[in-house]
């Protein structure tokens, strides 16, 4: 026995940081490690290059005891290696003082200036991109609540990334199906409700007259109650079913299915009913025709959908047959009848929910117009197609097809 549960969509808000802060505070730190590690490394580098200049300075003084006036240069000006004159740039005037190296302390000031402008470009910059990779996941998130609520009409379109877009697409997806079910659920409760309350009515009203004592309980009577009560119980489980395949829930048992032996089981159950109404049944299946791959059952269920209904529209003195072949490597299964035929107005209609071309509903011509319904749902449901062929005064054809065993 399956089950089927449902999660708790209200659970409580959970105690953690948003992606969007998540994101800002990794992109934040890795902007910070790199502003820091560019500083260090300029820090340790233009302090080699202080240090540089300063031997290079050293090496430059003349040494102590020199006599005023004497030249420290053994070459003459202007000659490689020569010591630049006296008063220019880099040189030192003999008798002063070197002059002084760069200070460390203004260098360092401007590394600081320049950390705190990418502490504060770092900040921008995370805050600007966590932004921008959340913000379609928090409309994701929006989207999805409203859906939740109930709007199944809700398409999104919030741009992003692949990944994002990919969700979204699910999403929108998800919402369809959300919204086909939706229709398919509030169409249901529609037909139940118009199928029930005419055989529900007559039953309350003789149950009524019973109990007050108006009527006798006679055969004729109880008679009337049961086919009430059989139509009530057919109608129910053929909207079972028929819902369990529109939903996708319906089990099938795809296996290699004999097509001539099928068809005999089937036409084996209505030889009693096709006698009574005089109305023969033949069969003329393909003797070399492959098996076909369907649920055993369903096949079954789905001729005798067809076969049961060609029997009830076929007056007494015409025929019905069942026939078989194989197109295109697929086998085609037919039921022929030679009743009154279908107009091309109605014609279009016949595979759709509780539609009946006879506009009475009498019961002589039928159940609740989910025969035909239920046949397009379980041979799709098997990779099948199905159609119809009819005229007016000329009888009706219902072919359907399924995947043949190669």
């Amino acid at each position: 026995m399956k089950r089927f549960t449902g999660s708790d969509t209200g659970s409580s808000p959970r105690n953690r940081l948003s992606l969007r802060v998540k994101l800002f505070l990794a992109i934040l730190l890795v902007a910070l490690v790199c502003v820091a590690a560019s500083a260090v490394l300029s820090n340790v580098l233009s302090q080699r290059q202080i240090g540089e200049f300063v031997r290079e300075q050293g090496l430059e003084t003349p040494a102590t005891g020199t006599a005023p006036g004497s030249s420290t240069t053994p070459y003459p000006p202007g000659a490689p290696g020569a010591q630049p004159a006296p008063g220019s740039p880099g040189t030192q005037v003999p008798g002063q003082p070197p002059p002084p190296p760069p200070r460390p302390r203004n260098i360092n000031l401007s590394f600081l200036l320049a950390g705190a402008l990418g502490l504060v470009l770092a900040l921008t910059l995370s805050y600007t991109l966590a932004g921008r990779i959340s913000r379609p996941l928090s409309k994701l998130t929006a989207a999805a609540r409203r859906i939740t609520g109930g709007n199944y009409g809700e398409r999104l379109d919030v741009g992003g990334g692949v990944e994002v877009a990919e969700l979204e697409d699910a999403l929108n997806s998800l919402t369809e199906g959300l919204q086909r079910n939706e229709k398919l659920r509030s169409n249901m409760v529609e037909d139940i409700a118009h199928e029930l309350r005419n055989p529900l009515a007559t039953l309350r009203g003789q149950l009524e007259m019973l109990q007050a004592g108006r009527i006798e309980c006679d055969r004729e009577l109880a008679d009337s109650l049961m086919e009430d009560a059989l139509l009530l119980s057919r109608l129910v489980e053929d909207l079972r079913q028929l819902s369990l395949v529109e939903a996708g829930q319906l089990e099938l048992d795809i296996q290699p299915v004999a097509v001539d032996d099928a068809v005999r089981e089937v036409l084996a159950r209505f030889e009693t009913e096709a006698s009574t109404r005089g109305v023969p049944i033949g069969h003329t299946v393909a003797s070399d025709l492959p098996a076909v791959m369907a649920d055993r059952l369903r096949l079954a269920q789905v001729l005798g959908n067809l076969v049961g209904n060609s029997l009830t529209h076929t007056p007494a003195g015409g025929s019905v047959t069942v026939g078989a072949s194989l197109q295109d490597g697929a086998v085609v299964l037919s039921v022929s009848d030679t009743g009154a035929g279908i107009s091309a107005e109605e014609l279009p209609f016949i595979f759709e929910r509780f539609y009946r071309a006879d506009r009475s509903r009498a019961r002589a011509t039928g159940g609740a117009g989910l025969g035909l319904s239920i046949a397009r749902s379980l041979v799709e449901a098997q990779g099948g197609q199905i159609w119809a062929e009819s005229e007016t005064g000329e009888g009706t054809t219902i072919f359907f097809t399924l995947p043949a065993v190669t």
